[in-house]
């Protein structure tokens, strides 16, 4: 009988197939577990190696130990008991060099630790410092790119009206050409006129007196307008021609003009606080430097005394030390002669008689010099000492009304060296050709002047030491709608300067007349009024003028503030009591 192998397949197909599977998971169980018993007894294994090795250092430590304690016993004993005292003491002092030595290591370790530290932090600090510069220096470079690019814009704007304006010549150029050419023309026009006229006439003239036949008079004059004719035409057709040229030309002029107003405009807003800002300058500049020369000369004042009374006590130094020198020499002299001679008792207290007076009169003549020195010395010392309490004096009134305005809200610049005071009247200043005060020109005066005078007359003083107040007016170098140079000799300008130093002097007049028309008085009004005198500067002193090479006065006060050159100063002067 054989195997029949399909029919065993077909009847244990499915469950063969499941049996394989789980016979499949049991040997592969089978075999997880093996290797989990395996490494489970390998870890175990090492563990209780570890252990193993671990008691052994534990002991060989804890010999060790034992080996040290005996060792220090023994070494204790030895030092106590069996060690000279040299060894001893050696032994001593190179314990302590360890000792200090390690102390010396730790405080190294801290040191180290803290420079550490300290470095770190230096380091943060020196990053943050850098981000800062490189900060700075982006924002540097963001301005100078704008600053350059506008600076570019400039020179683009200044550089295209160049051109317009050298087109705008070449126009007009060509423009006064043709109408020269057009004039030209008119004249050969008129002349041709003229002569056809002269010829009409000679004509005529023959004609009358029958040199001439009435066919060839017809001939001759009309072929003479013929000519004239055609002539004219031709010049009149050129006129044509260069009027409607000359019209093209200006209507280009007119739309380059345009342009050029337009750009020129543009530019002008951009320059326009740049010339404030200039002009501002210049005249805090003529302030200070009008300031600075008065410093200059009290300070030269105050040199020269004070050079002077150095001068005066080297003088009565030398005439003392020379005295000195030649009373030591003359007795020196006289010992040694009188050692030579051999005198008796009375010629010898002759003679140191004589010697006696002689030497009496020198110092008395000494005397007097040293006395006529000492007494310039003192006049000179004592011009020092006022020149100084002016100066101190002075800085002290200029503090004082300083301190006064600023209370009030009054602006104003004041000098501190010289105590001069330039009124800031803001917006109202006196119109052009005008003396007239305004309201708020008042309402300032009436604010500051009780400040002023206050700080003049209320310390007794200082107020014996004034001996004037000043109210100096300006007015701006502008006369009938055009500039005046300050510095011309014209007889125009001198006429102008006339006029404007009678503007000024008015202009500080009608201050004076407020402060005397004062319906409220302050209480050093008497003292104020009682000092005080009035002048006009007209332009001479007012400003700095930036630019000359201007016509009209609209041109000037446009770069400079004209407005402020119409101011009022009021400075004091001090006799030196």
């Amino acid at each position: 009988m054989a195997f029949d192998y399909d029919k065993n397949k077909s009847s244990h197909g499915n469950d063969s197939f499941w049996t394989s599977y789980s016979d499949l998971f049991l040997g592969l169980s089978a075999i997880f577990l093996l290797l989990y018993v395996t490494a489970s007894l390998r870890t175990g294994t090492d563990a209780l190696k570890g252990q193993v090795e671990n008691q052994k250092l534990t002991m060989k430590v804890e010999e060790l130990e034992n080996q040290l304690k005996m060792y220090e016993s023994v070494k204790t004993n030895y030092m106590q008991k069996e060690a000279p005292k040299d060894e001893v003491q050696e032994y001593q002092e190179l314990m302590d060099k360890l000792t200090l030595l390690e102390e010396e290591a730790k405080d190294e370790k801290t040191r180290l630790a803290q420079a550490s530290l300290e470095n770190e932090r230096k380091a943060k600090a020196l990053n943050k410092y850098q981000q800062m510069v490189r900060n700075v220096l982006n924002a540097n470079k963001v301005a100078k790119s704008r600053i350059i690019s506008r600076g570019e814009v400039i020179d683009e704007q200044i550089e295209e009206i160049g051109q317009q304006k050298q087109e705008i010549a070449g126009l007009e150029q060509d423009v006064a050409m043709k109408k020269r050419k057009l004039e030209d023309n008119e004249r050969k026009i008129m002349a041709s006129e003229t002569a056809l006229k002269k010829n009409m006439q000679d004509l005529q003239k023959a004609y009358k007196a029958n040199k001439l036949t009435k066919k060839a008079y017809d001939l001759r004059m009309k072929k003479l307008k013929d000519e004239n004719a055609e002539q004219v035409s031709a010049l009149q057709a050129a006129n044509q021609r260069f009027e409607g040229q000359i019209m093209a030309g200006n209507q280009k002029i007119n739309e380059l003009g345009r342009e050029l107003a337009s750009t020129q405009t543009t530019l002008d807003e951009t320059k326009t606080s740049l010339d404030s800002t200039r002009s501002n300058l210049a005249e805090t500049q003529g302030q200070l430097q009008a300031s600075q020369a008065m410093a200059r000369d009290l300070k030269g004042a105050l040199d020269q005394s004070a050079k002077d009374a150095a001068g005066l006590r080297g003088q009565i130094g030398a005439l003392q030390a020379g005295y000195a020198a030649e009373k030591a020499r003359d007795k020196a002299a006289f010992d040694g002669e009188m050692k030579k001679l051999k005198l008796g008792a009375a010629e010898r207290a002759a003679r140191e008689g004589q010697f006696r007076a002689a030497a009496a009169q020198k110092e008395k003549d000494l005397h007097g010099r040293l006395a006529g020195l000492q007494g310039r010395l003192r006049d000179t010392e004592g011009a020092l000492a006022k020149a100084k309490e002016e100066m101190d004096a002075r800085r002290e009134v200029a503090r004082e009304i300083q301190r006064g305005f600023a209370k009030v809200g009054v602006k104003a610049d004041v000098d501190v060296q010289t105590g001069e005071v330039i009124l800031d009247f803001g917006d109202a200043y006196f119109e052009s050709d005008s003396a007239n005060i305004k309201p708020e020109m008042r309402k300032v005066l009436e604010k500051a002047m009780p400040v002023y005078s206050q700080s003049l007359f209320g310390n007794p003083k200082v107020a014996k030491k004034i001996s004037a107040v000043e109210i100096v007016g300006f007015a701006s170098p502008t006369y009938q709608g055009r500039f005046i140079d300050p510095n011309s000799s014209k007889p125009e300008d001198k006429t102008a300067l006339k006029y404007n130093m009678d503007l000024s002097y008015r202009r500080a007049n009608a201050i004076f007349g407020h402060l005397i028309d004062e319906k409220n008085p302050d209480r050093h009004q008497k003292e104020l009024l009682s000092l005080m005198k009035v002048s006009g500067r007209s332009f001479l002193e007012v400003m700095n003028v930036k630019n000359r090479n201007v016509a009209t006065a609209a041109e000037f006060c446009k770069q400079n503030d004209c407005k402020k050159a119409q101011r009022v100063i009021v400075r004091f002067s001090m006799d030196g009591k």
